[in-house]
């Protein structure tokens, strides 16, 4: 069996900055993506805007994803996307990853999914309703239909700008009484918007097309919607970290050595988002991809010197 030197999980930001920089350093490097390149920027919904992304100034996220493929293409990096990594098992020296279709080997192995996780239900009566939706798509198709948004963060807030501008009519829940730790720029463009903002609410339940609002002194709204988005976070899902051998700590933070991005277990290393990385960013992740393909080097080093 072919071996690499690095096999890397996840072609996004830091997965793709790992490769490249692998390429600079001579390191074979193989890339598995269970999606596509920046998956999860591909999913950005139309009109979203990148921020803190150097070169890419509020450009589109068909921008970015593009400039990973080109630079993917110039590298040179092997890169097998549909590729759903389910296992990673030391072989000696070597790391087996196993995936849906079959196995690589490696020396080394760098996780880079990013956060792994399920959209946060409300536990409330009426959100299995097939008008309510937890990730937003093409916003577009709302136009002239009234739609709540339940959620405070970036995401939520920049849903309900891109809806609005798009024609639809929109209400936006929230439950704490003010934004906290969202971009400037989107509260800028929140409040230009016509977003009917509803602080200190909480959904009671939905009930067909109406959405109940609990306020903050108990009393009860009722909101005509024709659809919901409930984009109130994610919760992290650690069962593909436990799987391959990584230690997960109380907070669901991955325990590795913050210098040299080494796990617990010798030879797999992390980036990203799933580090404890508080900046869940694309120029961090990027940086630590980078950082990582040095890490990586000094490991296979010294394991080809044995």
């Amino acid at each position: 069996m072919k071996a690499f030197d690095v096999i890397i999980i996840g072609a996004g930001p830091a997965g793709v900055s790992c490769a490249v920089r692998c390429r600079e350093l001579r390191l074979h490097a193989l890339v598995l993506e269970q999606g596509v390149v920046a998956n999860t920027i591909a999913d950005y919904h139309e009109g979203k805007k990148m921020f803190g992304v150097a070169g890419f100034f509020q450009g589109s996220p068909d921008e970015l994803v593009e400039f990973y493929r080109r630079d993917l293409v110039r590298s040179q990096v092997d890169v097998r996307l549909g590729e759903r990594v389910v296992s990673v098992k030391r072989m000696g020296k070597y790391l087996e990853v196993g995936t849906e279709k079959g196995v690589f080997r490696s020396l080394a192995v760098l996780v880079a999914v990013g956060i792994q996780g399920v959209a946060r239900k409300l536990g409330v009566a009426g959100e299995d309703g097939e008008n309510v939706h937890y990730a937003p798509d093409n916003l577009k198709k709302y136009r002239g239909r009234s739609v709540l948004v339940v959620g405070g963060g970036d995401v939520a807030i920049e849903a309900a700008v891109s809806l609005c501008s798009f024609g639809a009519k929109v209400v936006l829940s929230y439950r704490k009484d003010e934004f906290f730790r969202v971009k400037e720029l989107n509260l800028e463009q929140l409040s230009k918007s016509s977003v009917d903002v509803r602080f200190s609410s909480n959904v009671a339940e939905f009930k067909g097309k109406k959405a109940v609002l609990r306020g903050a002194g108990g009393s009860l709204d009722e909101v005509l919607v024709d659809d919901v988005f409930v984009l109130a976070g994610t919760v992290r899902d650690t069962k593909f970290l436990l799987d391959i051998g990584l230690k997960v700590g109380g907070d669901l933070n991955i325990d590795y050595d913050e210098e040299t991005l080494e796990t617990t277990v010798p030879g797999i290393f992390v980036a990203g988002d799933v580090t404890r990385e508080k900046q869940k960013l694309i120029m961090p992740a990027m940086y630590q991809g980078f950082i990582a393909a040095s890490c990586v080097l000094g490991y296979t080093a010294k394991v080809k010197c044995k």
